[in-house]
Formats: structure tokens, C-alpha cells, sequence
């Protein structure tokens, strides 16, 4: 269980870019984070996984608060992975397969031990195929595959995505729900952020909603889905027919049916 007291951050020009953030992340839950931009989200993630130490305020993992220290940051950060935005700024080994051993080495791991650990976690992304290829060689779905792939070859207990479905197509997008859903079934915490509701509706548990630096809501979809969101989000549209129909929440294959069934009726 990771708990965030009363987290502030404030950048050198005065932003307030987090006020008093408090939440609690339970071990083995789906998270999307939605906010419009400026909103907090990546920023909240920086603070998650070490990156950044706040202006106010405290984190903690199983009542053991993060002490910035190097040996305990390193710990830290073994525990939770990060997959950046761009995937671009986190490929760039000669090939895939160098890029994904790259975490377990770094972490005292034989080469050996490494390399197998790259081979499950390339197999578990669907690119295993591409061990070979130069991380320019591959198209933007391949990539941000592959950047999560040097992630879960470390094997941590926590995935933080930052927007992990940003310039992905459809297709993609499914494959990526179907990996976080795959890491999700091995009893491991994922947390992404994202513009889209839909997007998140697909798979989430949980949501946390950021607004202008606060976190203005963190619950269930037919809790957050239920009362007024900011302007900037909208309701998914599987939860709005669910909601016409009596039977929220509903899923996206739910709701698809529902609409099926109306269009026969017409």
C-alpha cells in the first residue's frame, strides 16, 4: 500500500503544480489518473516514483516513508516502474534486446539471469520478434511496447504509465488494455494517466481525478462517474448508457450490445 500525505510541490517559478494531495494506492488495483493538461498528473507520477521529492508533505510504502536517500530511492525504485510518455527518451541501445536487459543489469543481475528476463518480458509485450531491431526501426505501438517491456523485465510490483496510449492507433490501444490487463492478472499495480475517459474506462478500477494541482476525487467509476466532473472531462460513453439503461456501471462490451439490440428493435 503506497499512502501520499499531504503532498505539495511547488516549481522554482511558484507554480503550485500538487496541493495537498492525500490518497491512499491499495496493492493490486488499476488506476487511471484524468486530467486535462497542467493538471498535476505527470508531475503526481515524479513524486510516485522518486523522481522528483516534495515541497511538503510525505510518501510511504507499507508505513515506510521514501527518505530520498540513495540506497533507499534505488529500493524505491526497484519496487515501482516508469514508462515515460516518450518512448523515445527511454530506448536507446543499439537493439531492442540490449535496451530491455539494460534495467536487470543495472540492478547486479548476470547477463544470463538478464537476459531471460528480457526474453519473458519481450514475449509478454508481443515483441519479441524484434529483439534484433534498432529502436528507430520501429513504429510508435512497437515502442511504447517495448519502453514497458525494459520496465517488466525488472519485475516490479507497481507499472506507472504516463499516457501510454498518446498517438497510438485503435489497434494498438487494444493491445496495450490487453498487456496492462495481463500485468494487472499477475498481482501487479498499474497506474496510467490519460486525456481519455474512454480509453480509461476500458480497464481501470479506480480513478483519480486531477484538477489545477488537487486531487479532487478518487473512487470507483460509479462513484466518480456520478457526480459533476471538471469541465475539461467528459463521461465515458459505456457508463452513460449504462446510466439511460438502470445498469450502471456498465462495460464497453455491455454497452456495445445494448446498442445492438436497439438498432434491431428500430
Amino acid at each position: 500500500m503506497i499512502e501520499l500525505k499531504s503532498i505539495c510541490s511547488v516549481y522554482p517559478d511558484g507554480t503550485e503544480a500538487l496541493k495537498q494531495i492525500n490518497t491512499t494506492i491499495k496493492s493490486g488495483v488499476k488506476i487511471a489518473v484524468l486530467g486535462e493538461s497542467g493538471s498535476g498528473k505527470s508531475t503526481l507520477f515524479h513524486h510516485l516514483t522518486g523522481l522528483m521529492q516534495p515541497t511538503a508533505g510525505a510518501i510511504s510504502w507499507d508505513g515506510k516513508e521514501l527518505t530520498y536517500k540513495r540506497k533507499h530511492l534505488q529500493k524505491w525504485r526497484r519496487r515501482i516502474g516508469f514508462v515515460m510518455q516518450n518512448p523515445d527518451m527511454q530506448l536507446f541501445a543499439p537493439t531492442i534486446e540490449e535496451d530491455v536487459m539494460y534495467g536487470p543489469l543495472q540492478l547486479g543481475w548476470t547477463k544470463e539471469s538478464a537476459r531471460i528476463a528480457a526474453t519473458e518480458a519481450m514475449k509478454a509485450c508481443g515483441i519479441d520478434h524484434l529483439r534484433h531491431k534498432p529502436p528507430h526501426a520501429l513504429s510508435a505501438g512497437e515502442k511504447k511496447r517495448a519502453a514497458i517491456a525494459g520496465v517488466a523485465a525488472m519485475n516490479p510490483d507497481v507499472f506507472v504509465l504516463d499516457e501510454p496510449e498518446a498517438g497510438l492507433d485503435p489497434a494498438n490501444v487494444q493491445k496495450l488494455v490487453a498487456l496492462i490487463n495481463t500485468f494487472h492478472q499477475r498481482g501487479k499495480t498499474v497506474i496510467a494517466s490519460t486525456h481519455h475517459v474512454d480509453f480509461a474506462y476500458e480497464w481501470a478500477d479506480e480513478y483519480m481525478i486531477l484538477n489545477e494541482g488537487s486531487l479532487v476525487k478518487h473512487d470507483r467509476p460509479s462513484v466518480v462517474f456520478s457526480e459533476p466532473l471538471p469541465s475539461a472531462l467528459d463521461i465515458p460513453w459505456a457508463f452513460e448508457i449504462g446510466r439511460l439503461c438502470g445498469e450502471t456501471p456498465l462495460t464497453k462490451k455491455d454497452a456495445l450490445c445494448i446498442l445492438r439490440q436497439t438498432m434491431t428493435k428500430m
